[in-house]
C-alpha cells in the first residue's frame, strides 16, 4: 500500500490521502451512529417491553391473590367443609338446609368474581352427594397428573395449566377450547387426614388479560411456559408460525436464564434477528416471554448507514475532483521550481527561477534564489580556503621541522649535564621534553588516565626543580581506570592551579602533597585532587565556583583577577561540553587544611 502510494504524482497522493483522511473517520463515525441508533432502539424496545410485562405482571398477581382468597373462603366456611367431612347418611332435610346455606353461599363466591371460571372441591366420601357445579367425587380426577403431586404436598398451594377445559360430567366432549389454570390444594380435616382437594380455575385470557388482548403489536408475541415448559400463547396470535419459530428454540434460548427474574436475549433465526424479552413468576412457577422481530428495525438501521455512507461517497468524490482541479492548478508554479531543483542538482549552478507573486511558492522560489547565490559564494569561499590550507600546511611542516630542532637540542643539553654530572638539570630536561611532547602531540582530544598522570608526574618534577623537592605526588588509582579515557589536559590544569595557589604559600614550613584519588561511583567516575595547603574560606570558595561558570562577557575580567580560576573553567566547560551538564566540577574545602576538586565523568 505504502510503495503503490509513493509511486503515485503529488495530486494523486494528495487526493488519495483526502480519501483516506476524509473517509476512514466518515465510516468509522457511520458505523458508530448506526451503532447507537440499533443500540437506542433496542432499548427503547426492552424497555417498552418490560413495562408491558410489568403491567401484565400486576393483573396476574392481582389474579393469583383473588384465587388465593376464593379458595381460602372455601376451605374456611365450616358448614361447607362440616358437610364435606360427614360420616353419616344425610337426609332430604339436611341437604336442602346446606343447599340452601353454605353451598349458596360458596357459589356466590364465584358469580362475585366473573373471572373465576370454577370453584371445585372433590372428595372421596362416600357419604357426600355431587352437587354440580361445586362437589364431585375424586374418581372424576383419577387420570389427571396433578392429582398426586398435590397430595404429596400436604396442603401447600400447586398451579396447573391446561390446554382446554372438560367437562366433569362429559355431557359433552369439550366444554371450550379455551386454556385454564388452576389453584389446587389438598383439603385436612382434621390435620394429616385427606379429605378432599379445593381447585379454583380461572380461563388463561382472564388471567393473562395481554397475552389474549385483541390489541398486540405487528411481528410480536406474547406466551408463556408452565413449569413443565409446555407452552402456552393466544390462539389467534400467528406470529410465531408465520415465523417458523417452534418452542423449542425459544426453549434453548431461554435455558441460559432460567428462573431468573428478569432477562432480555437476542437470537437469529432464518437471518432474522429476535428480541425476547422475559419475566419468570415464581408463584405460579412459569415464564412469560414476549418475542419481537427487529427485522424492520435492523432494515431501517442499514438503509439509514447506507445512505449516510452513500451520501459521503458521493460528497467525496465531488470534492475530490475539484480538489484535483485546484491542486493542478497550485502546483504548476512548484514543478517550475523543481524543475530549476534538477538542473542544479546536475550542476547548473546558474540556472534562473522564473516565479513571480505573493504566494508560497514565489517565496519558495525567492529563498532557493538566495540558497544559490550563497552557494556560489561558498564554493568561491572554499576556493580561497584549500588555497589557504596548502599555505598552513607548509608552515605546519615548518612547525614540525623547529620542534624536532628543540628536541635534539635539549637532549644534547641533558647530555652534557649528565657528564657534568648534573643530574637534577637532566632529569628535569626529560621531564621538559616529555611535557613539550604531550603538549605537542594533539591528535586527539583523549587519552588515558595513566597518560594524564603521568604528564603531571613530569610536571611536578620540573616544579620541584624550583622548589627544593617540597612537593609530593600520592597516585590511588585502581587497576581498572588506568586506561580509563578522559580529556586531555583535564587534570593538569588543576594540579598547577593547586601548586601555584595552595601549597607555594606553606612550603617554607612542611611538605607540599597532592593526592589524585579515582573511584567508581554508581554510573559515574570521580577523580579527585587533594593537596594539604592553605585551603580557602567559604566566601573565596563561592567567588571561584562563580568564576568558573562565568560566560562570556566575564572572561576578560576572569584573566585579570590575581586569585586565579581561568584554567578551572576551561576544564569545566570543556567536560560540559563533551558529555553534559551532569558533570564537571566540584570544589570543597578547608582554610589552613586543604582543597578538593573533584572531577565527575561518565564511567
Amino acid at each position: 500500500m505504502k510503495d503503490k502510494l509513493e509511486q503515485l504524482s503529488l495530486p494523486n497522493k494528495l487526493i488519495s490521502l483526502y480519501v483516506i483522511i476524509f473517509m476512514i473517520p466518515a465510516i468509522t463515525f457511520t458505523i458508530y451512529y448506526s451503532n447507537q441508533l440499533y443500540e437506542n432502539a433496542i432499548n427503547d424496545i426492552t424497555n417498552k417491553n418490560e413495562s408491558l410485562l410489568e403491567i401484565e405482571n400486576i393483573h396476574i398477581r392481582n389474579n393469583i391473590e383473588s384465587m388465593r382468597r376464593t379458595a381460602q373462603l372455601v376451605t374456611s366456611d365450616h358448614e361447607f367443609i362440616d358437610y364435606i367431612e360427614t360420616r353419616n347418611e344425610t337426609n332430604v332435610n339436611e341437604l336442602i338446609d346446606f343447599k340452601m346455606n353454605a353451598f349458596s353461599n360458596v357459589a356466590k363466591l364465584q358469580q362475585n368474581n366473573p373471572t373465576i371460571q370454577h370453584i371445585r372441591i372433590y372428595t372421596n366420601n362416600p357419604y357426600v352427594t355431587e352437587m354440580w357445579p361445586l362437589i364431585f367425587s375424586e374418581n372424576r380426577i383419577s387420570s389427571v397428573t396433578w392429582m398426586d403431586e398435590v397430595i404429596e404436598r400436604n396442603g401447600v398451594e400447586y398451579w396447573a395449566f391446561a390446554a382446554n377445559d372438560k367437562d366433569l360430567l362429559e355431557r359433552y366432549e369439550l366444554s371450550n377450547n379455551d386454556p385454564r389454570i388452576s389453584l389446587l390444594r389438598e383439603i385436612e380435616y382434621p390435620k394429616d387426614e385427606h379429605l378432599g382437594i379445593v381447585e379454583i380455575s380461572m380461563l388463561l385470557k382472564n388471567f393473562f388479560p395481554k397475552m389474549f388482548s385483541n390489541i398486540q403489536e405487528e411481528k410480536s408475541e406474547l406466551i408463556v411456559f408452565d413449569s413443565t415448559m409446555n407452552l402456552f400463547q393466544n390462539n389467534k396470535n400467528t406470529f410465531l408460525e408465520e415465523q417458523g419459530i417452534d418452542s423449542a428454540l425459544i426453549l434453548d434460548q431461554l435455558s441460559h436464564f432460567y428462573q431468573k427474574e428478569k432477562a432480555t436475549f437476542q437470537f437469529h433465526h432464518q437471518d432474522i434477528p429476535y428480541l425476547v424479552v422475559s419475566t419468570y413468576i415464581e408463584d405460579i412457577d412459569s415464564h412469560m416471554l414476549n418475542l419481537i422481530s427487529l427485522e424492520d428495525i435492523y432494515a431501517q438501521i442499514k438503509q439509514t448507514r447506507n445512505f449516510i455512507v452513500g451520501g459521503t461517497l458521493f460528497l467525496v468524490i465531488i470534492l475530490s475532483i475539484i480538489t484535483y482541479l485546484l491542486i493542478s492548478l497550485l502546483l504548476k508554479k512548484m514543478y517550475k521550481l523543481i524543475d530549476t531543483m534538477e538542473r542544479v542538482k546536475r550542476g547548473e549552478f546558474s540556472a534562473s527561477v522564473d516565479i513571480s507573486g505573493q504566494g508560497e511558492f514565489a517565496k519558495l522560489a525567492y529563498h532557493f534564489k538566495e540558497m544559490l547565490s550563497k552557494i556560489n559564494g561558498l564554493i568561491a569561499e572554499t576556493v580561497n580556503k584549500q588555497a589557504a590550507t596548502k599555505e598552513a600546511e607548509l608552515k605546519a611542516l615548518k612547525t614540525q621541522i623547529d620542534s624536532h630542532f628543540l628536541y635534539n637540542t635539549l637532549e644534547n643539553i641533558k647530555m652534557m649535564a649528565e657528564i657534568e654530572g648534573k643530574y637534577d638539570i637532566s632529569d628535569s630536561l626529560t621531564s621538559l621534553g616529555e611535557m613539550m611532547r604531550y603538549n605537542l602531540r594533539w591528535k586527539h582530544d583523549f587519552v588515558t588516565l595513566t597518560e594524564e598522570i603521568a604528564h603531571i608526574q613530569n610536571y611536578i618534577d620540573i616544579m620541584n626543580l624550583r622548589l627544593d623537592h617540597r612537593l609530593k605526588v600520592n597516585i590511588n588509582v585502581p587497576l581498572e581506570l588506568k586506561d580509563q579515557q578522559i580529556l586531555k589536559m583535564s587534570l593538569q590544569p588543576i594540579v598547577e592551579n593547586a601548586v601555584k595557589h595552595g601549597l607555594t604559600p606553606i612550603l617554607s614550613t612542611k611538605m607540599g602533597i597532592i593526592e589524585i584519588n579515582a573511584s567508581v561511583k554508581k554510573e559515574w567516575i570521580e577523580i579527585e585532587v587533594v593537596d594539604n595547603g592553605i585551603g580557602m574560606s567559604k566566601d573565596a570558595i563561592k567567588e571561584l565556583l562563580d568564576k568558573i561558570g562565568a560566560n562570556q562577557e566575564q572572561v576578560k575580567d576572569l584573566q585579570q583577577s590575581k586569585s586565579g580560576g581561568i584554567g578551572l573553567k576551561n576544564v569545566n566547560e570543556r567536560i560540559q561540553l563533551h558529555y553534559g551538564s551532569e558533570y564537571g566540577l566540584q570544589i570543597e574545602s578547608k582554610e589552613e587544611s586543604y582543597t578538593k576538586v573533584a572531577v565527575l565523568l561518565p564511567y
